[in-house]
């Protein structure tokens, strides 16, 4: 889709409705474990949105969305993600330092 034919106020494709509200559930469920209503304001609060329009994406009430809202999302969503790969990343080092630990110890 050529981006010079959206304006910032223009509506995107239903196509694009979808992934953004995939993109918000996605952001709603990576926190659930606190409940439904933390993950709902945390995912509002990460991704620049009212807890509103997290709950219409994650119910699919959403009906548009506009260039510059789904690139901004798009946005904060990929630094999600790279937030949580530092963070497994660092879970990793961490399990294989105490792995190494418990090898030395038995030696």
């Amino acid at each position: 889709m050529p981006w010079s034919i959206l304006s910032e106020g223009a509506g995107m494709t239903a196509a694009v409705v979808e992934e953004f509200a995939d993109l918000v559930s996605q952001t709603v469920e990576s926190r659930r474990k606190a409940g439904l209503k933390c993950a709902i304001y945390e995912a509002a609060r990460l991704l620049g949105l009212t807890e509103r329009r997290v709950r219409a994406c994650l119910y699919r009430e959403i009906r548009n969305v506009t260039a510059a809202e789904w690139l901004d999302v798009r946005a904060r969503f990929a630094s999600h993600l790279e937030a949580e790969a530092r963070r497994h990343a660092a879970e990793a080092d961490l399990l294989r330092a105490r792995i190494e630990a418990l090898r030395n110890e038995a030696a």
